[in-house]
């Protein structure tokens, strides 16, 4: 296994098993794994957070992600946007279909 993985941004998604509407591949592990990225798509939808699950940081590659933290105003990204998500944050992640994005994630 090389220590340089290439992230193909227009790898086929197959889909998720474990997450139904989600399509995503993960070239890449680190040393530790659980920090890992890939691309990732889903099919359009809204999902209310409690508390993000893992730090994250995204590139938007296509598509509309909005994100809307408890009591503040929504947040729009679009191709060639980047953004950070913080675990445990509140938040209201809404997407378009032919959202696609790489993401860089470091679960807890």
């Amino acid at each position: 296994m090389s220590n340089i993985v290439r992230i193909d941004t227009n790898a086929e998604l197959p889909a998720d098993p474990d997450s139904p509407g989600e399509y995503c591949v993960t070239p890449f592990f680190g040393e530790n794994e659980k920090f890992f990225a890939g691309i990732w798509s889903a099919d359009p939808h809204s999902q209310d957070f409690a508390e993000y699950p893992m730090d994250e940081v995204c590139v938007v590659l296509a598509g509309k992600i909005t994100l809307t933290e408890t009591g503040k105003e929504p947040e729009v990204f679009t191709s060639g946007d980047v953004f950070g998500i913080r675990r445990g944050t509140p938040v209201n992640w809404t997407q378009e279909p032919g959202t696609r994005k790489i993401f860089v994630i470091l679960e807890s």
